[in-house]
């Protein structure tokens, strides 16, 4: 009786892709197995909660790291766009409500960061397509207004192409608090 189908045979690219596909399930796998442990393994933040009354009456919720940051090692002046994009994006989730509660990134939002990048904007007015908005953003914060940060999230969030966490609205002073808590090791 004759064989009708012989050994299977690949090339070097067919075997160079199956081996690029079986690692990557590895990976996948390994992700999904660790990721909960992830959150326990990285160190959180050590920062002190600061609360000021707006002009509207308001509680606004400020972070102070003391002189554990240093600002122009952390955003230097020749910073890139995404650098700067991406900074804004994660002082943000600090007070926004996002679709899922997918909120990828995060760093404490201070006034010492907000000045530093309002000035790093500032400098590369000429070389940032979107300077204008982060000076625009930036100086509100600066201000003490974050009446829009949810919109300004997403402006940010869309010109990152962001395609999950869009926010939907801004946390309440409590759910401010609990997220502070629940990222950061708060000193009170």
């Amino acid at each position: 009786m004759k064989k009708l189908i012989g050994p299977i045979k690949f090339n070097k690219v067919q075997k160079m892709v199956i081996g690029i596909a079986i690692l990557s399930l590895v990976g996948v796998l390994v992700y999904i197995k660790i990721k909960p442990d992830l959150v326990a393994v990285l160190p959180k933040k050590d920062i002190n909660v600061i609360e000021t009354i707006a002009e509207d009456g308001g509680t606004i919720i400020e972070i102070d790291e003391g002189d554990k940051i240093d600002v122009d090692k952390q955003f230097p002046m020749d910073m890139s766009e995404t650098g700067i994009q991406n900074f804004i994006h994660q002082m943000t989730h600090q007070k926004i409500v996002a679709e899922n509660d997918e909120k990828w990134g995060m760093i404490p939002m201070t006034e010492e960061r907000i000045v530093r990048l309002l000035d790093v904007a500032e400098k590369n007015k000429a070389n940032y397509k979107g300077a204008n908005t982060y000076i625009r953003i930036l100086t509100r914060w600066y201000n003490g207004d974050f009446s829009e940060i949810d919109v300004e999230h997403n402006i940010i969030w869309s010109m990152q192409g962001g395609n999950v966490g869009r926010a939907t609205g801004i946390l309440s002073y409590e759910e401010e608090i609990q997220y502070i808590e629940q990222n950061f090791d708060v000193n009170r």
